[in-house]
């Protein structure tokens, strides 16, 4: 059976070929919503993709993979994008990296753009809970996203390459709980995204297992508006998250930070307290950034396998018959000068 052309989608959706060509290369200012929903309804029914090989001899663009980031003022993105375009080169291929801020229109809108370029495939870095408009691209072209852990009843047809977020959160658990910690604080942003959810669910189910006392600390991002989520704020969010650490009702003499952008914060704020990293209180992260052994004390961290889940991103779509679709990975210990046995009584 051939491949579905523009003129398929154009006759299925009741529209012109000219309309379908707008609204693959975004340009939708006078079109009507009932009209692009036509045409969108269309394509993935089809499961029409645009001729990227002869977008680019058209255009002159080389072959080109988009990413998308949460914001690389969070350290952890940044390495993702060095990691992307290392695994990229190897394919002769180029990387185009935006921040989104999980906006999921601004998402959208990027996404567009990408296709219009004629980009192979599109990467997320980070996903919040409602995947609609990422499922709705993969019409278009293959979507991978990291921090998503495979369902059987969700995030159809997106390509999902993650660490174990659930695992790693439980092991940091088990490293302090193994250090005699009895009371332990997580520290996060408002859960709207699935990794957090997922090292949420990790830390719990391990300090039930453990028999200790857990302290969830949600840290509002009430201060930036415009970035809801904290993503920009991670070190700020974390040096204000101190002083509830120290106040929260089961005395916690440790703390776990959702990552080690908000664990370096944490570790400012409680110097500023007068509190000693580990004499007074141990400290957690996740994701192993470069700042991570940076920090004073060094930190203990999880970490991500960057370089290995880019690897295997950029390999599902430039080289999608060699792997599998989905892929989870573990996360490693790393234990550093900033954990140590609770403070006596």
């Amino acid at each position: 059976m051939s491949e579905p052309k523009i003129q398929d989608v154009a006759r299925l959706a009741g529209v012109s070929p000219s309309s379908v060509s707008n609204f693959l290369n975004n340009r939708m200012q006078q079109m009507r919503p009932e009209t692009q929903r036509k045409i969108q309804d269309a394509i993935e029914q089809l499961g029409y993709r645009p001729n990227n090989a002869a977008r680019q001899l058209k255009t002159g663009v080389a072959s080109m993979v988009g990413l998308l980031v949460p914001s690389l003022a969070n350290q952890f993105f940044g390495a993702l994008a060095c990691a992307v375009e290392a695994a990229a080169a190897r394919h002769n291929c180029h990387v185009m990296t935006f921040s989104t801020f999980r906006d999921p229109a601004r998402e959208r809108a990027v996404m567009a753009d990408l296709m219009a370029y004629g980009v192979k495939g599109i990467i997320t870095g980070s996903a919040l809970n409602d995947t609609d408009h990422l499922v709705a691209m993969t019409a278009r072209c293959p979507v991978v996203a990291f921090d998503i852990r495979r369902t059987d009843a969700s995030h159809e047809r997106i390509i999902t390459i993650s660490m174990d977020n659930a695992a790693a959160a439980a092991m940091a658990v088990e490293h302090l709980a193994a250090l005699g910690h009895r009371s332990i604080a997580l520290v996060t942003p408002p859960p709207h995204t699935l990794n957090r959810q997922d090292r949420i669910r990790g830390f719990e189910q391990a300090v039930a297992r453990a028999g200790i006392t857990g302290e969830l600390v949600i840290v509002d991002a009430a201060d930036a508006p415009a970035d809801p989520h904290g993503d920009t704020q991670l070190f700020e969010m974390g040096c204000a998250a101190a002083a509830r650490i120290l106040s929260a009702p089961g005395k916690p003499t440790a703390a776990i930070a959702i990552n080690d952008m908000m664990a370096i914060g944490i570790g400012i704020g409680l110097k500023q307290l007068g509190m000693r990293i580990p004499d007074d209180l141990s400290l957690t992260g996740i994701d192993d950034i470069f700042f991570a052994g940076a920090h004073d004390p060094p930190l203990t961290t999880l970490r991500q396998p960057i370089q290995a889940m880019a690897d295997a991103a950029v390999q599902r779509i430039l080289a999608p018959a060699s792997a599998p679709q989905d892929e989870l990975f573990a996360p490693e210990l790393i234990i550093r000068a900033s954990t140590a046995a609770p403070p006596k009584p």
